[in-house]
């Protein structure tokens, strides 16, 4: 599989430091110039839209080319790393890289709880649901200013901010949901910024796999829901994209392992396919040799010191990635997702994300003028 390292300057921060430069917002990153040009000619509504998942190589295996999304591709964009909605997400929700917001994946480990926590649900790794503590942690010791807030700022609130998700206010269950709240907004007097998001195709294909024909139908339902929107919005710039792409994968369990798990201090965080590893004093040379071993083909094992060295993460120094990404940073390269242990909704996956595959870091930037 062609590995593919993130590309900060063209990327999902790149777009949406070009979203805060077109308000005056503040941004310590680069921009897209050709986007630039694009505001250039101004517009009443901006509205950015994010489909969990829908990478490049999704669109190229289930929409036609000629069809509304791939006639409207602007560029292809690098995802972030990790490539998994926590990181990218609050990357486009912040305007930060993941080096600077923090947000790596879906679970890290917090000295103050001293328990692995699973970020968006504030929840204990691999406990069922068990609140962390009675406070969101995550929010506490990770707090980011957001994309809105710094809008607002910038524009003294005459440009007027609206988040239409699942998670927002407007609790949308449904595409039809999000596209029509959208219409109804543009609809709306005075300048807007937008930013719409919803959970699939990402969770199809997780379930059914890429190539699926679960996740084709989404795929094509979301492009004609999208296009007739769009037919109705005057004076409004529809940005289209995604947080990251997705590969199909092979489920390896680390319990299965028992020689590594012993080396560990604590079970492994952030994601299947971008692993942190805290390993017991005196064994990290045992522990390299079993993991490569056994994992060597389909993982790059870096250390700490390598991976900060590389800026995986991007430009930036937050105060806990150092401790979060562990001893070890395992990144997957292959098809391999090693999971923590045996569960029911790990073996059902069927594909993944957070690794450095093409077919993972790969999305597009689809223009609607």
């Amino acid at each position: 599989m062609k590995i593919k390292y993130p590309d900060y300057d063209n990327s999902i921060l790149s777009l949406i430091s070009s979203v805060l430069k077109y308000y005056g917002a503040e941004s310590g990153h680069k921009s897209l110039p050709t986007l630039d040009e694009v505001f250039g000619h101004g517009y009443q509504n901006v509205v950015l839209m994010v489909f969990d998942g829908m990478g490049v190589n999704i669109l190229e295996k289930h929409l036609h080319k000629n069809g509304f999304f791939r006639s409207h591709v602007f560029a292809n964009l690098s995802s972030v790393f990790p490539s998994t909605t926590t990181a990218a997400l609050t990357t486009l929700e912040s305007g930060l890289s993941p080096a600077e917001h923090g947000w790596l994946g879906w679970s890290l480990y917090f000295e103050e709880v001293d328990k692995n926590v699973v970020l968006f649900l504030n929840t204990i790794q691999g406990s069922g649901g068990v609140p962390a503590a009675d406070y969101h942690v995550a929010n506490r010791y990770l707090p980011v200013r957001r994309v809105w807030e710094k809008i607002g700022a910038a524009t003294a609130n005459e440009v007027q901010t609206f988040i239409v998700s699942p998670y927002s206010q407007y609790k949308i269950g449904s595409v039809e949901g999000i596209v029509n709240t959208v219409k109804d907004i543009c609809a709306q007097s005075g300048r807007k910024y937008i930013y719409a998001y919803w959970t699939n195709p990402d969770n199809d294909l997780h379930l059914e796999g890429t190539d699926s024909e679960e996740a084709q139908n989404e795929l094509i339902f979301i492009e004609e829901q999208v296009e007739a929107m769009c037919a109705e919005l005057e004076d409004s710039l529809v940005i289209i994209t995604a947080d990251h792409g997705m590969t199909d994968i092979e489920n390896k369990y680390l319990t299965d392992y028992p020689e590594i798990q012993k080396m560990l201090v604590r079970a492994p965080s952030i994601e299947a396919r971008a692993k942190a590893f805290f390993v017991k004093q005196g064994y990290h040379a045992d522990f390299e040799k079993a993991f490569l071993k056994e994992f060597g083909s389909d993982y790059i094992l870096m250390k700490n010191s390598e991976a900060l060295k590389n800026r995986l993460f991007g430009t930036g120094n937050h105060p806990r990635v150092n401790g979060f990404i562990g001893d070890y940073l395992a990144v997957a390269v292959g098809r391999t997702n090693l999971e923590n242990k045996h569960s029911p909704l790990a073996q059902t996956l069927k594909a993944s994300h957070a690794g450095l595959t093409e077919e993972e870091m790969i999305v597009p930037l689809i223009v609607i003028t």
